[in-house]
């Protein structure tokens, strides 16, 4: 969207942000927190301070008209985890735009490719934040949570992804961001420590997985 029409959107986004400003208190204020995707029709409170963070985000998925400015900031947001305080509040925007994009194109005779690649770079993006953030255990839970959310509620969409032996396949939203993200915990929680311990025990050099 250009021009006037985007004007008018960035004017609106404004005004909701400052609306929901002023609803931004108890748990709805708490930054280390995410807001699951909400019911059709239901506006709940932990949601407004990423509706006052993301306005234009928020705005721009209401029409369907979302644009790479829009979403940039909460994606570097996210990218950032825990050296942006507002990375709670972007994973929750990511998964609420990203259910009802799946929404969208599941209606649509084609999903469009700039849909499909939209959400792919969004399954990237889960995947990236939760193996560079291995210190932040309640940051990857958030991510964890908010990847079966996103998996839970959209509809199948057949996106791109890489199977379980690292091949090309098709996949429903988020599947194979929880596949990584439990590889990923495998590899560098407990499970991961364990497996070096008795491989060292056996003589034997770690493997790679």
């Amino acid at each position: 969207m250009k021009g006037p029409a985007r004007g008018i959107r960035r004017a609106l986004a404004i005004c909701l942000a400052g609306a929901a400003a002023g609803a931004q208190a108890g748990e709805a204020s708490r930054p280390g927190a995410y807001c699951p995707i909400p019911e059709p029709g239901q506006r709940p409170a932990c949601l407004e301070p990423a509706r006052a963070q993301y306005a234009e985000f928020f705005a721009a998925v209401a029409e369907g008209a979302l644009e790479d400015a829009d979403a940039a900031p909460l994606e570097a947001d996210l990218a950032a985890g825990a050296a942006s305080e507002r990375a709670y509040l972007a994973l929750s925007s990511l998964a609420y735009g990203y259910y009802w994009m799946a929404q969208r194109a599941a209606r649509a005779p084609h999903v469009r490719p700039e849909v499909r690649a939209r959400l792919e770079r969004w399954n990237e993006l889960l995947a990236a934040a939760y193996a560079a953030s291995p210190r932040d255990a309640a940051y990857r839970a958030a991510l964890r949570q908010a990847a079966d959310d996103v998996h839970r509620r959209a509809p199948p969409l057949g996106l791109h992804c890489l199977d379980a032996h690292g091949a090309a396949a098709r996949c429903d939203s988020t599947e194979a961001v929880l596949r990584a993200l439990a590889h990923e915990r495998d590899r560098s929680g407990i499970r991961g420590a364990l497996r070096t311990l008795v491989e060292r025990a056996r003589g034997a050099e770690p493997t790679r997985p």
